[in-house]
């Protein structure tokens, strides 16, 4: 994209072939705006609003009844919850608007200066990188499997990333234990092979977030995001009983609504549970079910990875993605500051935003990656 100062040159009433450019900037800022709307759904289903620079996570203890004795009296217990802290970083994003006082006024081979279509334009264009910034900061956040450090008030913390064989203790649930130091929810189907990702696969990530509690009756939701591609490939071809890269499905996958499919059961067969999947959930597409589970495809998630997330809705607290903004709420979105420069001939606008990202519960996804082992997408790498 162009940088540096908006000038008089920059101003144009047409094209040479004659063309409304306001119209063209209006067509330009449906296009930013296309943008928005295909990331901000995501951000929304994997986010929440965090304030405070850590949380503290308490794991509940566990307790046993003993046999009671004839005359012995019960061993006495007392609650010890030890917190730990869980870390939020944060940052300051910046980006400036600046142009000339006669791309406002007109230059001098111009009558009239920046039509309101150009300048909603420049508006326009830094929201979409705003977009762009939380968005990136998410999918970092989910998709990187090493804990990082961050620094608040002059203490060092560890920022957390999914459950990753860090020796972190696990709290138990339903009589499932985990050894945190070899308990990962970043997997691997193993090798790389022409159909990416068997049954096996999807029923491996899904009982990796419902041995932690994730689960329907718990109210929760249990999504696979992926690649239309790589879901057309697999789990759309997937037929309950049936081998697919030599494992058997033990669903069918059902295509939604928005598929135009037809269903032709056999006889004596009949379609049971809530029928057809929505075409879309929390504005997200929804490709069909795989048993209980729902199959959104979505641009940005890479080929060769499929990712299995638990939510109760869109930027509900327990989602995985904790967004942390800054504790002042006159600090919190998109923040305008006037330049070093706000009148004649150069103006400047700067906009902030202050924004950082970690990993809230964590064991409520997991990342699955077509390989021998885990590997951290290359677009979504935090950066050196």
């Amino acid at each position: 994209m162009a940088k540096g100062y908006s000038t008089s040159a920059d101003i144009l009433t047409r094209t040479r072939d004659g063309q409304d450019l306001n119209a063209i900037w209006d067509a330009y800022q449906q296009a930013l705006q296309a943008f928005n709307d295909q990331r901000q759904p995501l951000i929304d289903l994997l986010s929440y609003s965090v304030t405070q620079p850590i949380e503290d996570i308490v794991q509940p203890g566990q307790e046993r009844f003993e046999e009671a004795t004839e005359l012995g009296v019960p061993t006495g217990i007392r609650p010890a919850p030890v917190p730990i802290a869980r870390a939020f970083p944060f940052k300051f994003w910046d980006i400036a608007v600046r142009y000339t006082f006669q791309f406002l006024a007109g230059g001098p081979s111009q009558t009239a200066g920046a039509s309101a279509a150009q300048l909603d334009a420049l508006q326009n264009q830094v929201m979409e990188a705003d977009n762009q910034l939380q968005f990136e900061l998410v999918m970092k956040a989910l998709f990187n499997s090493t804990n990082r450090n961050t620094t608040i008030d002059n203490a060092q913390y560890v920022v957390t990333a999914l459950y990753n064989s860090d020796g972190s203790y696990i709290p138990p649930f339903q009589g499932n234990t985990f050894d945190g130091t070899t308990h990962t929810h970043y997997l691997a189907t193993g090798s790389a092979q022409a159909h990416i990702f068997d049954p096996g696969d999807f029923q491996a990530a899904a009982t990796h977030l419902e041995h932690h509690g994730y689960t329907r009756a718990n109210g929760y939701q249990v999504l696979f995001l992926m690649n239309a591609a790589d879901a057309q490939a697999t789990i759309a071809q997937f037929a309950r009983g049936v081998a697919f890269g030599g494992v058997n499905s033990v669903y069918d996958f059902i295509p939604s609504a928005g598929q135009n499919l037809v269903f032709q059961l056999p006889p004596g067969f009949t379609l049971v549970g809530s029928g057809i999947p929505p075409n879309q959930f929390a504005g997200l597409d929804v490709l069909g079910t795989w048993g209980q589970y729902m199959v959104i495809t979505h641009g940005n998630i890479p080929s060769g990875y499929f990712v299995a997330v638990a939510t109760r809705g869109g930027s509900t607290n327990t989602n995985v993605v904790g967004l942390r903004e800054h504790a002042n709420p006159s600090f919190r979105g998109l923040v305008l500051f006037p330049g070093n420069r706000e009148s004649y001939p150069l103006i400047d606008s700067y906009y902030v935003r202050g924004l950082g990202s970690a990993i809230g519960p964590r064991g409520a996804a997991a990342v699955m990656f077509n390989g021998t082992s885990y590997a951290v997408p290359s677009q979504y790498a935090w950066s050196a």
